[in-house]
């Protein structure tokens, strides 16, 4: 009987038959571009997973990879997935005391990292890793010193691999013959937000049925469409956007050099689907304002007129645009929105998906209005990545769109979204209670998102279940909700609510130093630190009349009555957010606790 699921090894197999010369994937190095086929990148692959097998890495073997974004990562993903392994991705910012729970918690045998600074976490952790016994480093220079685990470089593992492939090519066939539908290809941490990362367990059927949504959740694209990838391959949504759709459309992978060329290699690929966390969205909303802000006498006033079109015509539905809004836009666009798009990388976006977060609606009118197609799609590492996506331009009563076929959900007595479908995660690896809490008997997945339904059918997230807070009046607030307002300022980077039990709102502020440096040095305040610039005076009645103004898009008792600005910027390494930017608010309110208690003296 034919199988119901194809693997990823399976995928690419398939499009080394049917187009071994075109374009796999590309990674920049020194700022030039270098190209792997779909042939060339089977073969790779199948090298570096025998290389593995002669290492003694078993069936069903854990295989972490700790790095930042780069083409060796998806290699070892697929080398990994060719030996039969169990892939475990992990964030490159996290600590080395987050990264032993990690290694542990997956029972990780073999780990990929990046470079010197990543195998130096793992140095230090020598003696608590009792079930890790090889690491293999992407990028050698600086560890010849370093003998720990067997150390191995990347390049040492393909010329071993390329040496005996022919006589493991057996083996690697019996490991792919094995693998049933319900095995576990990949383990992916959630973010931790209120306690220890948890090893979600995705199947292979799970990544097909990801693979088969693709294009109803992503649109219809041409093989050889370019994806850039940036973000961290470890979480699903970058898996979901870049590999799965990758292989599921025979699109190319584009690797940059680093985080800190983003804007360089987004002009240089030009994708046509991106993929971006509302922070990239606020940090692009902030950039092109402090552009506008420092134009010169003739563009300044054209570009800030435009972009208050933009926010105009965006926060409305296009397909319910008037023939003179259309004609409107399209002047605008032709003067100034195109050339914001090219600077921005996005001249060629067909489809800019905004997912892992709440985002404000003044941000993605703000989007839509200078020309990107953005639309909110929701999903979690328990699905697999995305699940239900907005039409074009957002065009649907609900703020996530619509589920795709095959999907079931609905909505409990409670308010939370409960979801079933072949997209739904397998557990938690080793945490069966959790696992209980989450999964139902039969397959319902408790979301802890807390939904509503539209007319149209689509749905609009309200907030996190846990999150919800109830103020002094037994009134139920969203912190979401207020915190997205408050962020639409591009002075507020970030914006914790206070509410619950109390008696009004408050919220603790992070600056974005971005742009209030930008303003304070127009205005000439002498600062040396964030913490100097964020205890100014004129700062802080900054903040307070931002504040003010975004109140007046709240009901009353939403509204903030109060601010602190916080004297740093929240850091993964202080436990104050999660390697995923997630705030961590019961570390927030512990560390905080006095500065809170006096906004309600």
């Amino acid at each position: 009987m034919a199988r119901s699921f194809r693997t990823q090894v399976e995928m690419i197999a398939g499009h080394a038959r049917a187009a071994p010369d075109r374009v796999a994937m590309r990674q920049k190095e020194h700022g030039i571009w270098q190209e792997l086929t779909w042939s060339g990148l089977e073969e790779v692959t199948r090298a570096l997973a025998a290389g593995l097998i002669d290492l003694g890495v078993a069936h069903g073997a854990h295989c972490g990879i700790l790095s930042e974004n780069r083409r060796d990562w998806v290699l070892a993903q697929f080398a990994v997935a060719t030996a039969g392994g169990v892939v475990v991705g992990m964030y490159p910012t996290s600590p080395a005391a987050e990264i032993e729970h990690l290694v542990t918690a997956s029972d990780t045998e073999i780990l990929f990292v990046e470079d010197q600074e990543q195998l130096d976490k793992i140095v230090e952790l020598r003696g608590r890793l009792p079930k890790l016994r090889r690491v293999i480093v992407f990028d050698p220079r600086g560890t010849g010193g370093v003998s720990d685990y067997g150390l191995l470089s990347f390049e040492a593992l393909l010329a071993r691999g390329r040496a005996v492939v022919a006589a493991q090519a057996d083996e690697i066939a019996r490991r792919q013959g094995r693998i049933a539908a319900h095995d576990t290809a990949m383990m992916v941490f959630t973010s931790g937000s209120t306690g220890l990362p948890k090893a979600a367990m995705i199947s292979h059927a799970n990544l097909s049925g990801a693979a088969d949504y693709s294009r109803e959740i992503f649109g219809d694209f041409p093989p050889g469409t370019d994806i850039l990838s940036y973000l961290p391959l470890c979480h699903i949504a970058e898996q979901n956007v870049t590999v799965i759709n990758a292989l599921a459309g025979q699109m190319v992978m584009n690797f940059g050099e680093s985080l800190r060329t983003i804007r360089l290699d987004l002009r240089d690929v030009a994708p046509e689907i991106f993929f971006g966390v509302p922070r990239i969205w606020e940090k692009t909303q902030a950039e092109i304002g402090v552009q506008a802000a420092t134009a010169g006498r003739i563009r300044r006033p054209l570009t800030l007129k435009a972009l208050a079109v933009a926010k105009e015509l965006g926060a409305k539905r296009r397909d319910r645009w008037s023939l003179g809004e259309r004609l409107r836009w399209r002047l605008w666009d032709l003067l100034i929105y195109r050339h914001i798009r090219a600077y921005l990388g996005l001249s060629r976006c067909r489809v800019a998906v905004t997912a892992a977060a709440p985002i404000s609606e003044d941000l993605l009118a703000f989007v839509r209005g200078i020309g990107i197609n953005a639309r909110e799609a929701w999903g979690m590492s328990e699905t697999t990545g995305a699940a239900s996506i907005q039409p074009d331009w957002g065009c649907s009563d609900g703020r996530v769109g619509h589920f795709v076929d095959g999907v079931e959900h609905r909505i409990a007595e409670d308010g939370e979204l409960l979801v079933r479908g072949p997209i739904v995660f397998e557990g938690y690896y080793r945490n069966e209670a959790a696992t209980a809490e989450t999964l139902t008997a039969d397959g319902w997945l408790h979301t802890g998102d807390v939904a509503e339904h539209a007319p149209d059918g689509s749905i609009t997230l309200v907030d996190r279940k846990k999150d919800i807070m109830i103020n002094a009046a037994g009134k139920n607030l969203s912190p979401s909700l207020i915190e997205n307002v408050m962020k639409s300022s591009p002075y507020i980077k970030e914006c914790i609510v206070i509410a619950d039990k109390r008696q009004y709102v408050t919220a603790l502020v992070q600056i974005d130093m971005d742009t209030v440096r930008i303003w304070a040095e127009n205005r000439k305040l002498a600062y040396t630190t964030f913490r100097s610039l964020a205890e100014n005076p004129e700062v802080v009645a900054l903040i307070d009349a931002e504040v003010a103004r975004l109140n007046a898009k709240l009901a009353r008792v939403e509204q903030v009555k109060k601010v602190w600005l916080l004297p740093k910027e929240l850091d993964h390494d202080d436990g104050e957010v999660t390697a995923t930017m997630k705030v961590r608010r019961a570390r927030i309110h512990q560390t905080y606790a006095p500065q809170i208690e006096a906004l309600y003296a």
